[in-house]
This record gives structure tokens, C-alpha cells and sequence, in this order.
């Protein structure tokens, strides 16, 4: 149950309570949305896939996504800078997050 300083909120099939004050709630849920969209489109790419898995995937993967809209002007806020580097420094991220979650899941079974 929502109260005034906390949201309840399901992301990828799993509640969590979370404080938040009224007036970022609107907010908040928006952005659970929005990582749950993304948890559910990276579950949807393959083998079944852990909430773990999925959550360090779409933390990468909306990074990647801001990083790369405020490199072309999306966010005024900083400079621009070299694309590339940081593409191929999230590519080097998701490609070592998922080799150590394989290795973990492999070691269970």
C-alpha cells in the first residue's frame, strides 16, 4: 500500500516499498517504468534470464542511452564529448558484467 511518503512499486514481477516524498511520486514512477520496460526488453532477447542479470543490463543499457543523448545535444548541461570512447567503455561493461553473471549461473548448475 502507497502511503504519503512511499511508493509501492513492481519492477520486473518483484514489489518494492520506496521512500519518496508525495510530490516525486509522479516522477518516480515514471522512471520505475521506464527500467522495467527496459528489464523486460532485455529478458525478452534470449534465455531466461535473473532479475540480477536484467537489472545490471538495464542500468548499463540506460547509461549508454543518456550518455549517448546528451553527446548529441540532448542535455545542454556539459560538453560534448567523444562518443566512441564512451561507447566502447560500455560495450567493455556489459560484455564483463555478462561474463561474470555467466560464470556465476554457470557455477550453480
Amino acid at each position: 500500500m502507497t502511503t504519503p511518503n512511499h511508493l509501492d512499486v513492481t519492477l520486473f514481477g518483484r514489489e518494492y516499498r520506496l521512500a519518496c516524498p508525495p510530490e516525486q511520486q509522479d516522477a518516480l514512477r515514471q522512471a520505475v517504468a521506464l527500467v522495467d520496460g527496459k528489464m523486460q526488453e532485455v529478458a525478452s532477447k534470449g534465455r531466461q534470464v535473473s532479475a540480477e542479470r536484467a537489472a545490471i543490463m538495464a542500468a548499463i543499457s540506460l547509461a549508454h542511452e543518456s550518455l549517448a543523448a546528451r553527446n548529441q545535444g540532448g542535455d545542454s548541461a556539459g560538453p560534448a564529448v567523444d562518443n566512441s570512447a564512451i561507447e566502447r567503455k560500455v560495450d567493455d561493461m556489459v560484455q564483463r558484467a555478462t561474463d561474470a553473471i555467466d560464470t556465476h549461473q554457470n557455477a550453480l548448475f
